[in-house]
C-alpha cells in the first residue's frame, strides 16, 4: 500500500512509467469489477481500458493518495455500467445498481446483491464494524448521527467507516483477483451460510419494527447484563454437555456447516454453552439472529431475531412468578390493551414451561415462551441443583413486530421503517 502511494504521486506528478505500474498492480482487480458488472470478459476489457484512461485523465482530482484504490474502484464501475448500457443500446435508470460494492465514502446504500458479494468479506468484520454497516447501509444512519451514537466526533467516525470499507476491500478484492463467483464462496463456510450470516442485524437499526421492540424489552429488563453469543455452534459438543434435548426441532431444520457445526437455530443453545455459574447471580438480556431452514412465507424466515432472558440465582432470590409478572409487563408495553393468554407447555431442557399468547383478531398468537430449567441444565451451568434455579425467556421479535405494527408480511420486516 505504501508503494502503491509512492506511484501515485508520482502519476500525479505526470509520470508515465509510475501509472504504467499502477496499471500493472491494479489490472486484476479492475478486470474483476467490471467483469461482475458486464459479466462479458471482452467489454470488460474495454471497460477497464477506458476508466484507466479516464482515471490518469483525472488524477488530479483524486486527494489523498491512499484513497486510490476505492477511487477507482468506482470509476471502473461507472465506466463498467456505461459500457454495459452503450452494448445494449436501451436507456437504463441512472440508478440501475449494480452488484458490485464501491466501497467508498460516497457509497450510502448497498443492495441485496452487494451485500451477497460481500457477505464473505463481512465475516472479517468485529461485532461493532458489523454493527455500523448495518446502521449506515442498511439503516440509512448519517456520519453524524453515527458518531453522536458512539460519542466521537464526525472525523473520527469517518476515519472509523474508512477503516472498516478498507477491510472490506481488501477481502472482497482477493476473492476478485481469483476471479471467485461471489454465490461460490472461498473458505470453509458454504456460501449460503455466509449469505444467512451477512444480512442485517435489524437489532441494530432503532427505526426498523424489530428494532423498536427491542428497544421496549430492553427498558423491561434494564437492569440485566448484555452477552454477546456465536452465531456458529460446535452441535456435537452441544450434545455431548446437555444432552440430546439440546435439540427440539426437525433436524432438517437446521442449517448445517459441516458434520459437526450448525448456525444457531435459537439463543438458548449458545447461551447454555458459554454461561458459567461463578457465585455471582446472573441476570442476562441478549438478543439477535437465529437461523431455521424453511420455504420462507409471510410467517417464517430463515434468518429471524430473537431476544432471551437468562437468569441463574439461589432460589430464595429468583421467583418464577416476578420473572413471569415482567414478562406480562413486557407484552402489554409493546401491544398495549391486547388480551393475554398463558398455558402450560413442554419444552426440552425445562422441568416448567408457559407459552403466552395474544390476542390477534379473534385468534391467539404466541409471542413469548419462558421456562424453568431441569437440574441438569443448572448443574452444568456450574450450579448446585440443590440451591440454584435458572429461568429463561425467550422473544419472537418479527412476531411482535408483526403484531405492533399491523405487519401482514413478514417478508418486508427488513425494509419497513416506523420512525
Amino acid at each position: 500500500m505504501v508503494l502503491l502511494n509512492a506511484l501515485v504521486v508520482r502519476a500525479k506528478a505526470g509520470d508515465l512509467d509510475a501509472f504504467s505500474q499502477i496499471v500493472a498492480a491494479t489490472e486484476a482487480m479492475a478486470f474483476a469489477v467490471a467483469l461482475g458488472v458486464v459479466r462479458d470478459a471482452t467489454l470488460a476489457q474495454d471497460a477497464v481500458q477506458d476508466a484507466y484512461v479516464s482515471a490518469f485523465r483525472r488524477l488530479s482530482d483524486l486527494e489523498q493518495p491512499a484513497a486510490f484504490l476505492s477511487w477507482l474502484r468506482r470509476i471502473v464501475i461507472t465506466t463498467a455500467i456505461n459500457t454495459r448500457r452503450a452494448k445494449r443500446r436501451t436507456f437504463l435508470q441512472l440508478d440501475d445498481s449494480t452488484e458490485v460494492p464501491v466501497l467508498d465514502e460516497a457509497e450510502t446504500r448497498w443492495s441485496d446483491g452487494q451485500r451477497h458479494r460481500l457477505a464473505q468479506a463481512m465475516m472479517a468484520l468485529t461485532s461493532e464494524e458489523r454493527r455500523l454497516c448495518d446502521r449506515r447501509y442498511h439503516g440509512g444512519w448519517s456520519t453524524a448521527r453515527l458518531a453522536a451514537d458512539a460519542g466521537v466526533d464526525e472525523a473520527a467516525m469517518r476515519k472509523r467507516l474508512q477503516r472498516v470499507r478498507d477491510k472490506l476491500r481488501k477481502e472482497i478484492e482477493m476473492s476478485e483477483r481469483k476471479a471467485i463467483n461471489p454465490s461460490d464462496l472461498p473458505r470453509d463456510l458454504p456460501a449460503r451460510i455466509v449469505e444467512l450470516l451477512a444480512r442485517p442485524q435489524l437489532t441494530e437499526l432503532p427505526e426498523n419494527p424489530v428494532g423498536q421492540v427491542l428497544e421496549i424489552l430492553r427498558g423491561v429488563y434494564a437492569g440485566f447484563g448484555a452477552r454477546d453469543l456465536p452465531e456458529i455452534l460446535d452441535f456435537a459438543a452441544a450434545e455431548r454437555s446437555i444432552g440430546r434435548d439440546a435439540l427440539y426441532l426437525d433436524p432438517l431444520e437446521l442449517h448445517r456447516i459441516d458434520e459437526r457445526r450448525i448456525l444457531r437455530y435459537d439463543l438458548t443453545l449458545p447461551l447454555l454453552l458459554n454461561v458459567r455459574f461463578d457465585g455471582v447471580p446472573i441476570r442476562i438480556f441478549t438478543a439477535g439472529k437465529a437461523y431455521r431452514a424453511c420455504q420462507p412465507d409471510p410467517m417464517h424466515l430463515e434468518a429471524f431475531h430473537q431476544a432471551e432472558v437468562f437468569c441463574l440465582d439461589e432460589r430464595s432470590r429468583l421467583d418464577m412468578w416476578q420473572i413471569l409478572a415482567l414478562v406480562l409487563r413486557s407484552v402489554n408495553d409493546t401491544m398495549p390493551g391486547r388480551a393475554v393468554q398463558i398455558l402450560p407447555t413442554r419444552y426440552p431442557m425445562c422441568s416448567q414451561a408457559w407459552d403466552v399468547s395474544v390476542d390477534d383478531h379473534g385468534r391467539w398468537s404466541e409471542v413469548v415462551a419462558c421456562g424453568v430449567f431441569t437440574e441438569r441444565v443448572v448443574a452444568h451451568l456450574g450450579g448446585d441443583p440443590a440451591i440454584h434455579t435458572a429461568v429463561g425467556v425467550g422473544y419472537g421479535l418479527e412476531r411482535l413486530a408483526m403484531l405492533r405494527f399491523g405487519i401482514d408480511d413478514i417478508r418486508r420486516m427488513d425494509v419497513s421503517n416506523v420512525a
